[in-house]
Parts: C-alpha cells; structure tokens; sequence
C-alpha cells in the first residue's frame, strides 16, 4: 500500500510527463525562421564540434590518427574516448556509444569509440539534417564505407543484431543519431525504497497502532467529559479564597471557601489573579499522563523528522555527486532524481507544516489523557483575543478576515497551548503546576485548579489584627498554597530562542524553498538568501531577547528581610514572605509585595512602577473600622511591590499605634500590581492593525498570482517537466521576499534608534509605526502640559464684616505671602504631608511642597513626643504640633490637620482642598455669595485655587479625638479664604500643539484639575483658540446635566450644546465636562457623541482618564502622554502611551521620554510616520522586486533561457539585499505632515504606484523585445534551446534574447528602490538618503558600462555583451587577458552593435523616468492631490 502511495505521488508531482518529445521553441513564434524583412533566413557557415561520434566494434576500424595511433606514449584508447596506458574498469554506461544510456542494450556492449574529430566548419549548416554532418565528415576524415546512425533502440525491430555489431561495422553515434534515452523508472525492489517503505510502513503501523490504543484507554475520560465539563475549566476563580475571620481582636483559625462566596474584597483579589489585565477568560485544563507505547511513538515520529531531513540531504548531495558519481540513487539519471526530489520536498513540506502547526499539542497526543486531578501532566489551552486597533471597512479586507477567522479555528491556531507538569507540595502533598509565572493549585471541594487567594480583611481594624504576624506552620502551608514571591521570568537563551523563532511557518517556508535552490544547482543564492532569512531571525530574536532579560531583571529579586514569625523577628529571604506575614520596612529596601503600612513613616520611590518623579510620603492605617481600598483612598497607606523606600522612620507610639515601620503582606508574586505587569509584558495578547488584517489579503493575493505563474512557467518552459517544476517554484517563491519580515524589523529598529537618540526610549517595537496613525493625543495637564512645580500667586481671604450678624465677605486680593492673616499662614504651614528626607530633599503632593516652601518653614527632625509632625516657624521661634492628619483623598478632593497652637494650648483644625469639595464641609453661614464667583474667576484665569477652612477646637485633650472620623473633625468648619497658585505652561508647550495640530492631530487634555483652569491652560496652550467659546457640562445638585459658558457663565441649552455634537454649531465652540458629567452620560450610555466633540475633561480620577481613553479609541488611534502617577491607567490603555520619565526601560507605557518635554510627542509622531512610510516603502519595494522577478522568469520560461550564475547573485544578493537596507535609512521629516501615511497596503497611493509601475515595467520589457525583434543583427541569430540541455540553466544565458531580458530587469530592479524612495511628506527629499542614492548611481553606472562599454571583463563575468575569446578576436579584434568560457550558442557571443546598444540604453533611461514620473506626478503629488479633493477617503472627521 506505502509503495503504490510513494508512486501515486510520483505521478501526481509529474504532470505531463509522458510526453515523449519536447518542444523547445517558443510557443508562438518559430526560432531562426524569418528575418527582419521577412524572409526565410539562409543557411549559414557553422564552426564548431559538429561531427557525431563514430562507434566501431574494433578500434582498428577507425580512420587513421583516430584510433590507438591518436595516443601517445603506449597509452590505448579506451571505451570512454581518453587515452590510457590502463583503461582498467570503466562503467560501460561512460562509453559515448551507449548514447548517454545508464543500462545500453547488449548490442553496444562491444562498440568502441573512436577519437573525438575536431572542430569542422560545414557551409550552409542546417542543424535538422543529421546527413549533411555525416556526409561532410565522412568526406573530411576518410572514413570509409557505411556507417549508419545508431537505430532508433525504443523499438525493437530497429536493433542491429549482434552479428551486425561484430562483423566489423561502423556506426554514427552521440546527440544526432542517438534515439531518445529511455525514461527509467525504479523497479522499486532497491535495497534503498526497501529501506525506505520499511521505515514509512513501520512508522503508519505506530500511529495507528497508537491511536487505536489511545482511543480505548481514553474512553472513561470521554464519557465523563459528555456527563460533566467543568473539570477541564480553570481561571482566578477557580482557586479558592483563604479568609481569615475576625472577631474584634480576635483571630480565628482560617478556613477554606470557594471564591464565589467571597466578599468584594476577595472578588477583587480574583480579579487581581487573572491571566492578564486585559484577559479574565476562564482556561481549559486537560489532564494527561505518560505512557510506554505513547514513548515509542513519539520517539519513532522525531526519528522519521531527522530521518527525513537525512533523506533529503542524501538526494541533494547525490545530485551533486558527494556519494560517487551523480544521481547514484536513481540510476545515475538526473532526470530521474529530480523527479524523485519533487515528491520527496512536497512530502516534507507538508509533514513539517503539519508538525509546525501543532508543535504544542504533539507531544501531548502521545500521552493518554485523563482527569486534571490525576494526571502527571496538564495541557492548558488559553483563547487568544486579538486586540485591533483599528479595522478595515472594505468588504473585501473583511471577508478575507472572516475566512481567515475560520480557518484559524478550525486548526485552533487561535488557542496557546501550553503544557505543564504537576507537582506536590512537600508537606501537604497538594498538586499545582505553575502557569504564566503564577501557581495554580488543586481544590479538592471545586475540583479545579487556581490560584489561591488570602483574604486579610477590608477594614483597618481587620487588617491591624494581622498585627502579631504568623506562625511557621501557617507561614509555611501558605508558602505551599501561593508559592514562593519570586516572578521566575523564563528567557531562553539566544540558540533556544533562535530554534523557537525559525520553527514558524514563515521561516519553514523560506527554509524549505531554500531547500529546492541547494538541490537544483541554485545553492549560491540559497546560502545568500539563508544569511538573510537567519539575520533577519536573529535581529528579532536578539531585540527579544534583550527585551525578556530587561524584564527579567525587574521582576527577579532576592534580599533578605526581617518577618515577625512565632512572635520573634527572623531574618529571612523575601522569596519566603507569603500573605499574612508582619515585616520591617527599611531605608534602601525594595518593596517585596503589595502590602498595607501598620506603622511607622515611611517615604517611597514609585517611579520604577508608576514614573511618579518624586518619593511619596506613606502614612499607617488608623486604628479605626474604616474601610481600606488599596488602589483608591488607601493608596496612600499602601505599599507595592517594585518599588524602593527612601526613608523608614520610627515614630512616637500613641494610644492604638505602632511606631515601628512594619508593613502586613496582602500579596506576592502575580498578584502584585507588579506581577500583573511582568505578566502583561511575557504574555500579551496579539495585536491586529490595518495594516496586518490588509497583509493577510495580500499574501493570499500573492500565493493566488504565485499558482498562476506556477502554471505559466509549466506551459512556457518547453522542456522536461520536472526542470519546469523547479524554475515553476522559484518564480513563484520569489513573489514573496523572505526580506519582507526583516525589512518590516529593520525599519522599525532604525526608527527606534533614532529615538533613543532624542532621549525617548521603545520597549515595543511595533507601537512606533502605531505611532504614525495617531489622530488623537490626550494630554494630562499638571507635569505634562504645564511645569511640574507650581508658583505661589496669591491669597484672597474671607471675614466677618457683620457687627450683631455673621456676613462673611472676601478682602482685596493678597499677592505677597507675608501679607497673609495669620490662620491663612498657620495653614499654610501646617495643612500639608510634606516630608524631608536625608539630604534636604522634599517629598510629597508638588503643591504642597511649593506651598509649603513659600511659607520659610521648618520640620524639626524630631518631632514633638506625641505628635506627627511638628513645624518651626523661624521668625517666631514657634514650633505647631501636627496631632492629627487625614491625607489628600482623591474621591474626596481634600485633606485635614489637628494642630496644637503652643502660644495658647489650642487644638486648631485646618482642612484644605478643592473649592467645590471644601464648601460642603463649611459652615454655610461662613461662605460668601459670590464664593463661586471668585474661585471661578482665578480659576478661569489659569489659577490653581485651594479653600481653606478652620475649626478652634479650644483646650481639648488630643486623645479625645482619637477615634474622630474625617468628617467629625471636618464638617462645620469656618472659611478662611483661598490660596491660589498657578500652574504655569511649560515653554515649549504651546509651539509642540501647534505643530501636533498642523499635523491633523486632534489634542485633548484629561485633568484631575478644575474644568475653568483646564480651560484655561487649554486656551494659553493652542489646544483651543483664544476666541472660542467654551460650554461646560456639569451636575446640578439634583444631579442633573447642565451647560454653562465659561465666560458669560450663562446656562446653555441643551439644543445648542446638540449642534456643537452633531457639527452644526456655526461658530467655533468648544466642549469641556467635569468628571461627574462624563461619569453620569456613561451611565446613562450617551457619552458617545460627545467624546470627539470635548476638548476638556475635568476633575478626572484615575480610573475616568481610563474609560475617557478607551472611548477615543472607539474612533480613532489614540495616544496619551502623562508624567507618571494617576497616569498609569491611561498610559497602559493607550494604543501610544509615552510617559515623561527619566527611567530608560520604563515599564509603564510603551515609550518613555527622559527629557520630559512635550515636544518629544511632536518627535515620537514624526518618527512613527516616517517608520510607517518607510516600512510601506520597503514592502512595496520587494513586492516590485518580486513582480520585476516574475516577468523576468515568464519571459526566460517562454525563450527556454534564463541569466547568468553572476546576474542572479548581482539581482539577489547585491541590488535586492543593499538596495532593501537603504530604503530603510530613509530620514524623517523635520516636521508632521497635514496628513498621515495610508496603512492600507490595498488603499489607492498603493496600489497606484504598484500597478503603475508594474504596467510600465512590463510595458517597456515588452518593448524592448519587440525592438530587438526588428534588427537584423538579431534575426536568424535568435536562440535555440534544442541544441543545448536546458537543464542546465548556466549555460543558457549567452544569447541576445537573455543578455537584453537581463539588461533591462536589472535597470528595473535598481530603479524600483528610487520609486518607492520618493514622498518627502513623511521623510526627507528623496536626495536626502544618501545610502540609497550613492548605491543607485553605483548600480546605474555599473549596468550602464556592461552595456555601452566594448567587451570586457565586467560584461563576461554576466555573460553580456561578450563572446568567446576566438570569436571575439575574429569578428571584434578583441583579445582579453582574462578567462572565458566558450559560449554555447551558433554566433559565439551575443555583442549588440554599438548603435543598438544605445538604443537599448535610451530604453532603459526611459523606464527608469516613466516609473519616477508615474509616481510623482500621479502616485504622489498632482494627481493625487486632484483625486484627494474629488474623491477623498471616508476618514475620521475631527476638530483639530
């Protein structure tokens, strides 16, 4: 059965075989029949080997000086033709009589041939008459008698007998008079198919074998799935939740309960575990274990891979005769073993593409699966979502998706699978397996497998409790159940990661084609072309690599800490800390895991994780029954895992605090803000642009084209067929650059270079060319917009100006500090959580710093026993004790202190914040009536307005206040008045805008700031102009919508605010919303139509710039640059984050800039567009090389020639390669375009210039044929393929037909990179990349010499305009020093006249600038100008 497959195969690779005589002529004109006037063209005068060989039955038969006379020396003639003095044992299949038959029938066995004649020349030489050759060389060298040509063997009755043969006859023999070989085919009895079958067979009958087995012994597991399926599901949930009840002070034993019976609180931790940020799907879990037969199996399946590989090698160095002679293994036929190595090649394709594509589930098929839960193995399945940052709206682009979808689910290529081994824990035996760095542990009650999860409480007291620490037993089974805190990254090493990137399909298909030019006499441009496909694997692989290893070195940390276990402080390694655990928090120590502050005053340096510039001061948590949320009001008594503690210091323990620095471990390793972002880094989802949904179409396209040349090059190519298969792949493997991957990296990784060198670094590669589509950057304001510090302008207090009445008015604005009342200053001294660490160095809120600076201020470094914080006030010698502090909330908008005047024992309250916010506390009684009015009015004038308010709480005993709550202390305060700072515009602010803006970007600021600054600073920036009325949405205290211009402060309708949303405003208007606006039309799902309309969103938390983000990027390409901090989120969502930190490898978005200017967006877009741009030039550079290929392969497949060895190596190596790198070098513009580059590869600038300069390219190779057609030096000179092996493919470039199809490809080869070099709106002028334009006038000189310059050494290594050194001193009085092979062709050479070869090169010259104008005048600049104002593109509409 395997041995009528291997021949059925054979057949099928083989259509068209059976055709017995083959027509090497061109299909639609007859060579060498008519000159150029149109008549019969004469027979000629031909010089050359033109004698048959003549076979006798005994040497003596041979004419004189032909025999063994002809040797010298003693030597004999032997039957090979050479003389010798011992001919010994020569294969009879050498004896030119044999007519090249491998087995020649028994009457040749006793011919012998006679000495080769020497060169004739033969009047009037017609090729198709075999007489005229005899006649003449009988008469020439005396050979007497009859001698006729050797019969037709392929029948029978033509045989010549053997007493024929031995009777003394003669006969004429060699290439005329030889019949056809016979086609020889394997018996299929060699020891070497016997081998094969045996191996083949062996290996069906293990797979089948297997499968059966297999089927049998998983038919429990079957059965069970069809009853239950939720044993093979696992997610964050999955696991289960310690919780850790509390009674008071009590702490009862933990115990276990699912997750889906957990509090908010552990519903939060679940969330926290998922796979990744973007990806809470559950996984499919499958259970399997090894088996004996399941090893044999698999170990006989890599043994047929590497027995293949083997097996195509012995083919390939057989036609190269490494084993002996050539073609041993098929008889010594070559025909025979290129026929053999077609359905060898399909067959190995075919088996490595299969084995590629389910290289992840292969090795779990020779397993028997079973149960998760007693299995040895598990195989994890994740769905990967693709994420698409922006779609196609072509109906086409989509169907292609939609097949593409489905064949990719039907091989579930859109699954990663992973396979992992189970283990137990040492002590509790408990099975998990570790998962994306997370460990995933059996639940016994759910029978599932998840991460674990500890629930430490949601209040303070809750947390407080954990207090005392753990013992080593419960530290221990935890340390089993979470594992160890240590993100253990996995990078391979560079040879594992350079096996790993090859083995995908894309590198298997370059490698495989590859394959076939080694095999065919074609290995010089394999071993180019596999330097280029390896470089281009190892750029990637390195960048990779380097990435990983960045990443790695972040994640993985191991030091030691102190842990309070068994109620003693042990010095233990942080890989050992497991929730629940009490630690030290030190100076200098990197935080180990997210954890809540007990006690202490600790200063922290986020900027590794967030990019936040300055250490934050952390505070404890207060001995109360408040709630503690870790990412909202909590964060300021949070620590996070990956980042550094500046300062740990112990303070003055009062009633219910801890002074010690100690922080309670929540939780470790994954589950760590830090380990969610280490897991988004090594696991990303995938990521569709445009441009990748397009490229998919266009390779479709290009397999679909590549079959029709297919087809073309076996209808053309006149020979046999297993030589038009081989010439049939190349043409059609070379559509497809394997430079089209490396050229896409190149580009990216010179754009990304070139940024370093601006002081913005990429730690993703393909977001640059993302960069060139961005139509919207949002903005933060505070760092980003505006300084990172902010000035003290002013005060504006507020008295009692009633006598028997309160009525509270405003006092003139104060602009100096010291003109202040003194509670304002008092204040301002103390209402603040500003620190000072070792070296004089500042922390906290920016404003409060600047603040608190502008007040001369000190804080003592000892503070008062009993208080927080204590200040000096140096001009009074006075020191106020901070006795109390609740921190800024952001939910809140404000923070509060309880300061003990020691000039009159006084406990005073000072609470400070946003105006809007702080009314609420105050006594209303205390509020003017134009309050808003004021703190609008400097807010509207770009103003930074905190209110302040005060309480006198009298003589009070601090500890009274205890267990006060923030509202308690808060409410019914008295205004004092508003301090006001301003926030000024950084200087190169506005001018970046202004070119963002003339580059049809859309600017938006999201601000944490109040909406009339943010107006404000959007006005002084250019994101709005000057004169443009602003309506602003805000909720009323009913909490309902309204509008309000921000200058007239007037409501507006909402009718008119309709028009501004739908584009009918008639003037220029712009939007701005608070946060509590944005928030209530989401919830009321209408935000929609605003968000393209808003340039302003205002007093945003965290989360909303998030949300605000992702609504853009609904509509458009979005990038967003903040400083760090509340920035996180947005950065991280954007599809361009840029954040202006100084870390270099920033983990937090995408792209980082050191010099924290806002010009680096302007740079990062420029750079992008240019990458982009480029990045389609040099794609559409190899599709033409590709195309430019193709026509040259169609023409030589139709005249039965090709180039020369040289051309190929000159085309592939040096023009395509060199050419491809400089297009890449191409520098950006100096400044944005109006408009973006297309990332459509099939949108109209595209396919204009490839089809345009495709239609000329041809056009002018059509030409110069019909040129060449019409001289008469050409003319009954033309090729003829019939009288060489066309096989041979070297030796059939010297004739006139290859020498111009050459002559005129490479011209189009080297001009295709300056077509696509021009476009100056997204790269400098095409002159400006001198790489590119000094290597085209090196190539356009070079061409040009080899065809303009007489002969020389240049033209005969390509084979043109040359000849053979004879000929050339006979017909050109030129004689080279230098050595030439004797061309093979009637004439000897293939020289044009001097006249022509001008013409010729005027030709070229005018496809070079057809081509340049085709794609200036139409692809580019005039007429496509014209067409973008008549017919544009739907794209997003905006307001700039």
């Amino acid at each position: 059965m395997v041995r009528a497959a291997v021949r059925l195969l054979l057949c099928l690779s083989l259509v068209g075989s059976f055709i017995d005589v083959v027509n090497t002529e061109p299909l639609f004109n007859s060579v060498n029949m008519y000159d150029a006037n149109g008549q019969i063209c004469p027979l000629r005068t031909q010089t050359g080997d033109l004698c048959p060989q003549l076979c006798v039955s005994d040497v003596s038969l041979c004419p004189a000086g032909y025999g063994d006379d002809s040797c010298s020396n003693g030597q004999r003639l032997c039957i090979d033709g050479s003389c010798s003095k011992d001919c010994g044992d020569i294969p009879l299949r050498m004896n030119p009589c044999g007519c090249t038959f491998q087995y020649p029938p028994e009457q040749a066995h006793g011919l012998v041939p006679c000495a080769a004649f020497p060169e004739v020349t033969i009047e009037r030489y017609n090729a198709d008459d075999v007489n005229q050759a005899i006649d003449f060389c009988s008469d020439k060298f005396n050979v007497t008698g009859s001698a006729p040509q050797w019969g037709e063997w392929s029948r029978e009755q033509d045989l010549p007998d053997e007493a024929e043969v031995n009777n003394g006859r003669r006969f004429w023999a060699g290439k005329p008079c030889c019949p056809k070989p016979p086609k020889y085919r394997y018996t299929y009895d060699e020891p070497l198919w016997i081998g094969v079958f045996s191996c083949v067979g062996a290996e069906a009958l293990v797979l089948l074998i297997w499968v059966a087995y297999k089927y049998i012994r998983e038919a429990p597991v079957r059965r069970m799935r069809r009853k239950e399926n939720g044993f093979t599901t696992a997610g964050a949930g999955a696991g289960a939740v310690v919780s850790e009840k509390h009674n008071g002070d009590t702490k009862e034993k933990p115990t276990v309960g699912h997750s889906s019976a957990s509090s908010d609180a552990s519903s939060k931790a679940s969330k926290a575990a998922s796979m990744t940020a973007s990806d809470e799907s559950a996984l499919q879990i499958k259970g399997f274990k090894n088996d004996f037969l399941g090893w044999i199996g698999f170990a006989s399946l890599i043994l047929v891979s590497v027995g293949w590989i083997v097996w195509m090698g012995f083919w390939t160095g057989d036609y190269y005769g490494t084993m002996g002679e050539e073609a041993s293994l098929a008889h010594y036929n070559s025909t025979l073993l290129e026929e053999t190595m077609i359905p060898i090649w399909v067959f190995s394709v075919v088996w490595f593409v299969t084995c590629c594509t389910f290289l992840r589930r292969i090795r779990n098929f020779f397993r028997i699966e079973c149960l998760p839960s007693e299995g040895t193995y598990v195989q994890i399945e994740r769905e990967l979502k693709e994420v698409k940052m922006a779609s196609s709206s072509s109906q086409i682009v989509r169907f292609a998706k939609r097949v593409e979808e489905g064949f990719v689910c039907l091989i579930r290529a859109n699954v990663h699978v992973q396979t992992c081994p189970i283990k137990r824990t040492p002590q509790t035996n408990l099975r998990y397996f570790n998962y994306m760095c997370t460990r995933y542990v059996f639940n016994e009650s759910s029978r599932q497998y998840g991460p674990y999860q500890f629930d430490m409480g949601t209040t303070h007291s809750q947390l407080r409790s954990h207090v005392d620490g753990l013992s080593a037993q419960e530290a221990a089974h935890r340390l089993e159940l979470v594992g160890p805190n240590f993100i253990s990254v996995h990078v391979p090493s560079y040879p594992l990661a350079f096996i790993l990137e090859i083995s995908q399909f894309f590198y298997l298909y370059q490698l495989m084609v590859m394959w076939l030019y080694y095999f065919w006499a074609y290995y010089t441009i394999g071993l180019i072309d596999t330097g280029i496909i390896l470089l281009s694997a190892i750029v990637k692989v390195v960048v990779r690599v380097r990435s990983e290893l960045r990443v790695k070195r972040m994640a993985e940390h191991s030091e030691p800490c102190a842990m309070l276990r068994e109620g003693k402080w042990q010095e233990l390694s942080i890989i050992d800390l497991v929730p629940g655990d009490t630690f030290r928090v030190t100076a200098g120590m990197h935080v180990p895991c997210d954890a809540v502050i007990l006690g202490g005053n600790i200063v922290v340096d986020e900027s590794s994780l967030t990019g936040e510039p300055l250490p934050i001061r952390k505070f404890p948590i207060r001995d109360d029954h408040g709630m503690h949320d870790q990412h909202g009001a909590g964060k300021i008594n949070s620590l996070f895992a990956g980042t550094s503690v500046s300062q740990a210091q112990s303070v003055t323990a009062s009633d219910g605090s801890i002074s010690e620095p100690i922080g309670l471990c929540l939780n470790t390793g994954t589950q760590t803000d830090k380990g969610q972002l280490v897991q988004n880094i090594l696991f990303p989802q995938p990521i569709s642009f445009i441009f990748d949904e397009q490229l998919r179409l266009v390779f479709g396209i290009l397999i679909a084209y590549a079959i029709i040349v297919f087809v073309l090059a076996m209808v053309f190519y006149q020979t046999k067929p297993s030589a038009a298969w081989f010439y049939a792949m190349f043409s059609s493997s070379q559509l497809i650059s394997p430079l089209l991957p490396a050229s896409l990296v190149m580009g990216q990784s010179i754009a990304s270079t070139r940024l370093k060198k601006k002081q913005i670094h990429c730690v993703d590669l393909p977001r640059i060319i993302m960069a060139g589509k961005v139509q919207v950057f949002c903005f933060d304001k505070t760092g980003t917009l505006t300084k990172e510090g902010l000035e003290f302008y002013g005060g504006l207090c507020a008295r009692n100006t009633g006598v028997d009445f309160e009525s509270w008015a405003f006092d003139p604005f104060i602009d100096t500090f010291k003109g202040l009342p003194e509670l304002m200053r008092t204040a301002a001294a103390t209402c603040h959580a500003v620190a000072e660490v070792e070296g004089g160095l500042m922390i906290g809120n920016p404003v409060d710093i600047e603040m608190f600076r502008t007040t001369q201020c000190e804080i003592s470094k000892t503070p008062t026993p009993g208080a927080l914080d204590t200040v000096v006030v140096p001009d009074e010698n006075i020191k106020l004790d901070i006795v109390k502090r609740f921190e800024f909330l952001h939910s809140r908008a404000s923070m509060s202190v309880a300061v003990r005047d020691p000039r009159d024992g006084h406990v005073h309250v000072f609470v400070k914040g946003s105006f809007e916010k702080i009314k609420e506390h105050l006594n209303s009684s205390t509020v003017p009536e134009n309050y808003l009015s004021q703190a609008n009015g400097m807010a509207r004038q770009g103003g930074y307005v905190l209110a302040v308010g005060h309480r006198d709480l009298g003589d009070i005993d601090v500890s009274e206040m205890e267990h006060w709550s923030r509202d308690d202390m808060e409410n019914g305060s008295e205004l004092v008045g508003f301090i006001v700072f301003k926030n000024m515009l950084k200087p190169d602010t506005p001018e970046a805008i202004a070119k963002l803006k003339d580059g049809s970007t859309r600017t938006v600021m999201i601000t944490g700031d109040t909406a009339l600054t943010g107006v404000f600073i959007s006005r002084s920036a250019g994101l709005m102009s000057e004169s443009a009325v602003v309506y602003l949405g805000d909720l009323n205290k009913s909490g309902e919508l309204y509008w309000i211009d921000v200058d007239k402060e007037e409501e507006i309708s909402q009718a008119e605010v309709n028009k501004v949303i739908s584009g009918n405003a008639g003037y220029d208007v712009e939007l701005a919303m608070t946060g509590k606006a944005f928030n209530h039309l989401q919830d009321i799902e209408q935000i929609q139509p605003y968000v393209l309309y808003t340039r302003v969103f205002a007093r945003m938390l965290p989360t909303d710039k998030v949300e605000c983000i992702q609504l853009h990027m609904k509509h458009a390409i979005v990038g967003f640059c903040g400083d760090g901090g509340n920035d996180l989120g947005g950065l991280r969502a954007a599809h361009v984050g840029l954040a202006l930190s100084e870390a270099e490898a920033s983990i937090v978005s995408p792209f980082s800039a050191g010099d924290r200017s806002i010009n680096s967006c302007v740079e990062l877009l420029i750079q992008g567009r240019s990458a982009l741009a480029t990045s389609f030039a040099n794609y559409l550079y190899l599709i033409l090389y590709g195309q430019t290929m193709t026509f040259l392969k169609i023409f030589a497949f139709y005249f039965s020639n090709t180039a020369s060895s040289n051309t190929w190596i000159w085309i592939d190596a040096f023009i395509n390669t060199f050419m491809s790198i400089c297009v890449a070098y191409s520098a950006p513009a100096k400044k944005l375009s109006k408009f973006r580059p297309t990332a459509r590869i099939l949108g109209p600038q595209m396919m204009t210039t490839a089809l345009g300069t495709v239609f000329i390219n041809f056009a002018f190779l059509a030409g110069a044929f019909g040129w060449l057609y019409q001289k008469q030096w050409f003319r009954c000179n033309e090729f003829d393929s019939g009288s060489i092996d066309i096989s041979k493919w070297w030796l059939l470039a010297d004739n006139y037909e290859a020498f111009v199809l050459a002559i005129v490809c490479l011209f189009q080869f080297v001009n295709n990179a300056m077509v696509v070099n021009f476009g100056y709106h997204y790269r400098r002028r095409w002159y400006r990349n001198y790489p590119l334009v000094f290597l085209w006038a090196v190539y356009v000189a070079i061409v040009s010499i080899v065809l303009l310059a007489e002969p020389n050494w240049l033209g005969c290594r390509f084979r043109m305009n040359c000849g053979s050194k004879s000929v050339l001193a006979d017909n050109f009085d030129i004689h080279p020093s230098f050595y030439i092979e004797d061309y093979n062709n009637r004439t000897g050479h293939n020289v044009i006249p001097n006249d022509s070869r001008y013409q010729l090169w005027g030709l070229c010259i005018g496809n070079m600038c057809a081509t340049v104008l085709w794609q200036v005048v139409v692809a580019l600049y005039p007429v496509h100008s014209l067409a973008r104002r008549k017919r544009p593109l739907r794209r997003l509409q905006v307001k700039l």
